[in-house]
């Protein structure tokens, strides 16, 4: 008798099944994947495209031309609702999916709801970024909203096609906390250092209280005027699993165990930002991660389908980031150890290439 096993959404994780599918598939086993668009565009290369060095090709992958390479059906919608004792999701039409296993990597939000009816943009959902960016990057006086690795890339990007396009003004970047935070003091330092001599403005300590359609205002009452507002200011979880009453951590992430199941249901699981592991809760929801996870994945779901012991996700101590910071320049990060350079920004653009030549 066959299962069926639903995938949805196609994060780093899942296109790694995927690939994986089309040279080792299941034995009665009907796979489907759900996403809300035809292509999943690869953030990795976000900056590079702002910059005009990537193509909109470049950074996307074509989930019809991938799904069927993999004998994989293809649905085109957008799940809402999970219920998981009843197995079953439901999606934005009112139509209803049955599984017998199903997986989720749908990635996170990142504005908040207060701000959603504002002018303020975001990357996510991901295939919307590339025309809001188009728009961004053109007007005057941009605003940054997050001093992680996503607004700081994003603010040197657009400050450096702002240049290259002879666009007047400049990028102003506003974070709660400092500049990279988390990250070794150093790091922190030298990277605000770098926005500045590149000409981005900077507001460190301070929280955006009020989006208007020309300024914002921060929690000291500082007023920033602005043309255009991309907020980038951490993951904040989808509601789908908050509804559906599975457990799920204070920010709303459904919570995994280490081999990448739901707490309560083993017949669920999930992987990337939309899930926090419960034996590593401070991990960064950041695709580094979510990249190590597909093979994990890979393995317990066909371990899973046929009743065989499961690997625990082991997460790396340390991860290298790499930060496009314009004009093919790159801010190498590795543990306490920086290092900006033509050749950081080789070494991303071959780590970036390679991935998606993985999935073309």
């Amino acid at each position: 008798m066959s299962k069926r096993l639903l995938l949805v959404g196609a994060g780093h994780a899942h296109l790694e099944v995927i690939r994986r599918l089309k040279s080792e598939a299941w034995v009665n086993v009907e796979v489907c994947l759900i996403s809300s668009s035809r292509y999943q565009y690869y953030s990795g290369m976000f900056s590079g495209f702002t910059e005009g060095l990537y193509s909109l090709e470049d950074t996307r992958v074509s989930l019809e031309k991938i799904t069927r390479e993999a004998r994989i059906h293809f649905i085109e919608k957008t799940v809402v609702s999970l219920r998981p004792k009843q197995k079953k999701v439901i999606c934005h039409d009112g139509s209803v999916y049955p599984f017998d296993v199903v997986s989720f990597d749908i990635g996170s939000k990142s504005l908040p709801l207060a701000f959603e009816h504002t002018v303020a943009r975001t990357i996510k959902p991901n295939y919307e970024f590339i025309s809001q960016i188009e728009e961004i990057r053109n007007t005057t006086h941009p605003l940054i909203v997050g001093g992680g690795a996503a607004g700081t890339e994003l603010a040197l990007s657009i400050q450096t096609y702002k240049e290259k396009n002879q666009i007047p003004g400049q990028v102003k970047l506003v974070t709660a906390e400092k500049v990279m935070n988390g990250f070794p003091k150093l790091v922190s330092t030298r990277l605000k250092s770098l926005l500045i001599k590149k000409g981005v403005q900077v507001w460190e300590d301070e929280s955006v209280e009020e989006i208007h359609d020309h300024y914002i205002v921060t929690d000291s009452g500082n007023k920033i005027r602005h043309t255009s507002v991309l907020w980038l200011g951490g993951a904040s979880a989808e509601p789908i699993f908050k509804r559906s009453g599975v457990e799920v951590d204070e920010k709303g992430f459904a919570l995994v165990r280490d081999t990448l199941q739901f707490q309560e249901y083993d017949y669920i699981f999930g992987s990337g930002d939309c899930v926090t592991l419960t034996a590593y809760p401070e991990l960064q929801k950041s695709g580094v991660y979510a990249v190590k996870q597909g093979p994990v994945l890979w393995n317990n779901l066909s371990q899973f389908l046929s009743g065989q012991p499961l690997q625990e996700y082991d997460p790396q101590k340390n991860a290298l980031y790499i930060l496009s910071t314009g004009k093919q320049q790159g801010f190498m990060v590795y543990g306490p150890l920086s290092h900006h350079s033509r050749q950081a920004w080789k070494l991303k653009n071959k780590i970036d290439r390679d991935f998606m030549a993985k999935y073309k």
